[in-house]
């Protein structure tokens, strides 16, 4: 299982690797993958495009989306819930970590 929790290029580092170099390695990332993990609270047209290409591509999928943030989840994400390879979870930000760890329990049993 590869772990990616933050990324090496931030502010200058990400501008002067170049657009086609950041997509080509976010995409990389997601090949070598094995769970994709999303927070989808705030809409944002980069993770919508790595969610589609993991559904391309076969890749379990986690979705987590904060009720309280007054927004409503877009319809495209909500509606690709299968509960086995794309899973949509509404949380509260006091239970994240109970949610996650149990998510990763439910895989280490399968």
């Amino acid at each position: 299982v590869t772990e990616l929790l933050c990324c090496d290029w931030t502010g200058e580092d990400a501008a002067a690797a170049g657009d086609r170099a950041i997509h080509d390695r976010d995409v990389d990332w997601l090949r070598q993958s094995d769970v994709v993990v999303a927070e989808v609270t705030q809409p944002s047209l980069g993770v919508g495009y790595e969610l589609g290409r993991a559904v391309d591509m076969k890749k379990k999928i986690f979705c987590l989306f904060r009720p309280s943030s007054g927004r409503r989840l877009s319809a495209m994400i909500r509606g690709a819930e299968d509960g086995e390879l794309f899973v949509v979870k509404d949380y509260s930000e006091d239970e994240v970590e109970n949610v996650l760890e149990e998510f990763f329990s439910k895989l280490k049993r399968t």
